[in-house]
């Protein structure tokens, strides 16, 4: 009986600690990379490591830290046994290494964009890219070991290009949020339509549409934008319908340096807004309409501040003017995104057809002006034949008068 319970103490004393944790015999194996789960947040990146396979494998969870910094207690993961299976859970903040005790890498990267993407203009573009580990420490203990050190690596990829388009707006500026890929720097990228330099009243676009040439004003946001990042416009410009890169029928507002006619840039490249006006004006394909409709879109990319100064600087160079088309201010465009509202509507013109003008560029006589030229003509030629007439008659008198003289002077 002695003998019984002593093997019974035993076998509580040697009971794997990972039973405490309510895990299942599933997870009595070596840990692989399904273990590991990654969430990279605009702000945060969210670790969590399943705690039972690490246990299983003879692994302290409060020995795994972050890029090996033991001994910083932020570093270091929570468990949370309220899921299952249990898991260390880590969270990174995303921010410049520097500001992070846990020092991530951070590294940005150059990119070639798709072919056949909206960003295809572009020779190409950025992403920044967050590397990382977390690892127990190192065997050094003895010769040998029958145990392998346990190492999770991870990797964030945070693009610095967006698209946001057919957002549409009528009366009041709406916010989209951005799909989150990867891992996004903007929580929601967001375009307003307003009515004045303020950009504090919306614009309200009456029922007939907007009065051609009347201002419009544009402001582009980037809503908690994390890390030292500004918002830089590369290319804004508008459709008559919903946006598609495959579409060629646009109106350009400016392209990097260059800005078309009617066209205010106002504030580019300094915060994480960006302003611009335009004149509204209307599509020719909408003439036989009573309104035509207006989808705005800009390309927008995200910068260090230096980065964006950069850029903008470069707008003095010719060269740059000469590669516009596809490199905005005067770089591959590495770093750029877009957004989109529409439809805003502009009222037609009431008289959509101007009067045909002469070849020699004066005005054509009208009805009225020829019926009084002919009136005119006509009593010229009728006083000069009454007059012919008469003067006929009196010839004819006066020659037979004197026919009748001459036999009585003979006489």
């Amino acid at each position: 009986m002695m003998l019984w319970l002593c093997f019974c103490a035993l076998a509580l004393v040697l009971q794997p600690v990972h039973s405490a944790y309510n895990c299942s015999a599933v997870f009595n194996r070596v840990p692989d990379n399904n273990d590991l789960m990654v969430d990279c947040g605009a702000n945060m990146i969210t670790l969590e490591v399943n705690l039972c396979t690490a246990e299983w494998a003879g692994f302290d969870p409060n020995g795994l830290a972050l890029n090996g910094e033991r001994s910083n207690a932020q570093c270091k993961g929570i468990i949370d046994i309220t899921v299952n299976p249990p898991v260390v859970r880590y969270h990174l903040p995303v921010n410049h290494s520097q500001e992070n005790p846990c020092r991530q890498s951070l590294q940005i990267v150059d990119e070639v964009p798709s072919s056949s993407g909206p960003f295809s203009m572009f020779s190409s573009i950025q992403s920044v890219i967050i590397t990382g580990y977390i690892d127990t420490p190192s065997s050094s203990e003895g010769v040998i070991s029958y145990s392998t050190d346990l190492y999770y690596h991870f990797s964030c990829r945070y693009p610095l290009e967006y698209l946001i388009n057919n957002t549409q707006i009528v009366a009041s500026s709406v916010s989209v949020a951005t799909r989150d890929n990867n891992g996004t720097f903007i929580d929601t990228l967001s375009m307003g339509v307003f009515n004045n330099t303020y950009f504090n009243s919306p614009l309200v676009v009456p029922p007939t549409g907007l009065e051609l040439r009347s201002k419009v004003y544009v402001e582009v946001k980037a809503a908690n934008l994390t890390g030292n990042f500004h918002l830089l416009l590369d290319h804004c410009f508008a459709t008559p319908s919903p946006y598609n890169h495959t579409n060629h029928k646009q109106h350009s507002f400016f392209t990097g340096c260059v800005v078309e006619n009617r066209t205010t840039v106002l504030y580019n490249g300094r915060s994480k807004f960006s302003r611009f006006s335009f004149e509204a004006f209307r599509f020719v394909e909408h003439r036989n309409q009573e309104m035509s409709t207006l989808y705005l879109h800009c390309i927008l990319r995200l910068c260090e501040p230096n980065k964006c100064q950069e850029l903008l600087d470069s707008c003095n160079s010719t060269r740059t003017r000469r590669r516009r088309a596809l490199e905005p201010y005067g770089s591959p465009a590495k770093d750029s995104a877009t957004v989109s509202v529409g439809p805003l509507y502009t009222a037609a013109l009431k008289n959509d057809v101007p009067s045909a003008l002469a070849s020699g560029g004066s005005e054509p006589l009208n009805r009225d002006n020829m019926n009084l030229a002919g009136v005119v003509v006509g009593v010229i030629f009728a006083t000069g034949g009454a007059v012919l007439l008469v003067m006929a008659g009196w010839f004819v008198l006066k020659r037979f008068c004197w026919a009748g003289a001459l036999p009585r002077a003979f006489h």
